[in-house]
Order: structure tokens, then C-alpha cells, then sequence
């Protein structure tokens, strides 16, 4: 294909550039993820493979003519205005199945880890605690009711790993209800969302940050969870009420969270969940494995299709016809 210059505001795993540049592409990384530095960078640019940092909306479309395509190296597409970029005839594609498996072992492994203190253990081994071994005696998973928060592919993932593997009990809430024979699979239960939140030991939020889901679980949701329940967030930060989980949680009426994702990210030095010794924090890397970096990375495949006038396999919109430069 002729030269095509991407925009990057944050790297990727080399896979994805070198598949860009083998077919022809130039590599352009701005200063920054901020609106000027990003309007400052994309003149010229004809594509942008975008992860979570970095605002993409009709502002910064408005002064990059020759923008064709924005590939979302992850599934989330709420930092991308897509109604703007439909308007405009401009390509949006992600990467829907790649970070799958990644996030769903992730959420298992905190559903484990948290509950029996791992995190304390390992210091408390390290600084010759052996006595923490008495100290903590956690749940185990099997016969425990697990809801999940959407059923998609990470979703239904989660419930396969539990209920097949570690024989919970499964429910889940959905706008949508799964074919039979996918709940008969996995052996899941749709419910309505306060059931849910009425029954569950452990609840996983797996839900795409959009007007109905942001704060879904705020103070009246953390109210009617059970005492000992823990809620994990792998989704994006604002589905959930951060002030009010952090009330929830030093009174104790919840067990504790998971939290992956955050209101504001970076997480800033003064946010109250730092403080707090009943949850287990991360920094937006739960869909972070190996092979999961890899795969986002390839939307760089669809961004090559579109540069080259063809359809991509994963479009997130159905734009009327291709974009024209500006005059």
C-alpha cells in the first residue's frame, strides 16, 4: 500500500508495528495522551491505534483530514467518540476476542488471591511472619454462587473456568440472555441485577463503560451485596461509584474488591482505595498476558484492510462510505 502514517500515543507490542511496517506504513507517536498533544500530532496522520489512554473525538477528527481508520487495541471504545467517527466515514475496529482469556484467568486469580491475603503472605513470609499461616482462613470457591455482570466472551469465560472447573454455582445478568444451550454449557443462571446482588458471594463486573452502565454499582448496589461478598472490577473504572465502594468498604459491608480499573487513571496519590487493606489494586492490566499483549496489538491488521480499501473483520461501526480529505 503507498505510505500511510499511524499514530501511536502509547506502545505496542512489536508484533503489531512490525505488521504496519512490512505493509508499507510510517510510525508516528505523539508527546503525549493529552487533547493538545494529540491534536498537535495527528495533521497528517491517516490512522491511530489507540489503547485506553488518549481522548478520540470529533475535535481531534475534525483537524486530521486524512484520518481513515482508528484501531482499538483492546475491546473498550468509550475513550472514541464512534457516533463522531461514523458521521465523519471514518473506520473504528478492535480487538473483541484477544485480551478474553487473559481477563477471565485474571478475575479467577483475584477471586483467589484476595480472599487468602496472598499479597500479605508473601510479606509476611518475607519478613519471617511464619505465624500468618493461623491468621487467615479464607472461603474456598467450590459451592460458592458467583455473579457475573455481563456475558460476553469474558464473561462466559469466567463461568466456564468456575462452573465446570471449580464447580460454583453461577448466575448472571445480561440485557441480553444467552442461547439455551450456552446456559445449559455453562451452567448458569440469568437473573435479574438486585437477585444478583442479593445472592452472589463473588461479583464480576464485565460490562462496556456506556450511559446505562456507568455507576451500575453505586451505594444502593454495594448495600444490598452480602457482607462476606467480594465484587471485582475488570470492566472500566466509572461502572462503578468509587466514593461510595470506598465507604462500603471501610465500614465493612462488603468483604473486599478487586479493582483492575479506576475512576480516574493513573490512579492519583490521594485516591482513598491506596489505603485500604481489604482490596487487591492494579493497574489496568488484567488483560495483560503474553499472548493476549500480542493479539491486541494485531488490530494493526484491520488497520492495514482499511488503509488498503478492504473490509476488517472487527468493525465496531458501519460508516456510510469511506472518508474524504477535507477540502
Amino acid at each position: 500500500m503507498p505510505d500511510h502514517r499511524v499514530l501511536l500515543f502509547e506502545a505496542v507490542h512489536a508484533k503489531g508495528i512490525d505488521h504496519l511496517t512490512q505493509n508499507g506504513a510510517s510510525i508516528v507517536y505523539a508527546d503525549g495522551f493529552d487533547p493538545d498533544s494529540i491534536k498537535r500530532a495527528v495533521g497528517d496522520i491517516d490512522a491511530i491505534l489507540a489503547r485506553a489512554q488518549g481522548k478520540i473525538d470529533g475535535d481531534v477528527m475534525d483537524v486530521a483530514p486524512n484520518l481513515k481508520v482508528v484501531g482499538r487495541h483492546g475491546i473498550g471504545v468509550d475513550n472514541i467518540d464512534v457516533d463522531a467517527a461514523t458521521d465523519r466515514g471514518i473506520q473504528i475496529v478492535n480487538t473483541p476476542v484477544a485480551p478474553a482469556e487473559s481477563v477471565a484467568e485474571f478475575v479467577v486469580m483475584g477471586m483467589i488471591a484476595l480472599p487468602r491475603h496472598i499479597v500479605q503472605a508473601d510479606a509476611a513470609t518475607r519478613g519471617g511472619h511464619w505465624s500468618f499461616r493461623n491468621e487467615v482462613h479464607a472461603p474456598e470457591l467450590m459451592g460458592k454462587t458467583l455473579g457475573i455482570v455481563g456475558f460476553g466472551r469474558i464473561g462466559r469465560r469466567i463461568a466456564e473456568i468456575c462452573s465446570l472447573g471449580l464447580r460454583m454455582n453461577v448466575v448472571y445478568a445480561d440485557a441480553f440472555p444467552a442461547p439455551e444451550e450456552e446456559e445449559k454449557r455453562l451452567r448458569a443462571r440469568r437473573v435479574e441485577l438486585d437477585d444478583l446482588l442479593d445472592t452472589a458471594d463473588f461479583i464480576s463486573l464485565n460490562v462496556p463503560l456506556l450511559d446505562s452502565t456507568h455507576h451500575l454499582i453505586d451505594a444502593w448496589a454495594l448495600e444490598r451485596m452480602k457482607e462476606d461478598a467480594y465484587l471485582i472490577n475488570c470492566s472500566r473504572g466509572p461502572v462503578i461509584d468509587e466514593s461510595a465502594l470506598v465507604a462500603a468498604l471501610r465500614a465493612g459491608s462488603i468483604a473486599g474488591a478487586v479493582i483492575d480499573v479506576f475512576e480516574t487513571e493513573p490512579v492519583p496519590g490521594d485516591n482513598p482505595l491506596l489505603e485500604l487493606d481489604n482490596v487487591l489494586l492494579t493497574p489496568h492490566c488484567s488483560g495483560h498476558s503474553l499472548e493476549s499483549a500480542q493479539n491486541m496489538a494485531m488490530v494493526a491488521s484491520d488497520i492495514v484492510k482499511v488503509l488498503q480499501g478492504n473490509k476488517p473483520d472487527y468493525p465496531v461501526n458501519h460508516p456510510p462510505s469511506p472518508r474524504q480529505p477535507l477540502t
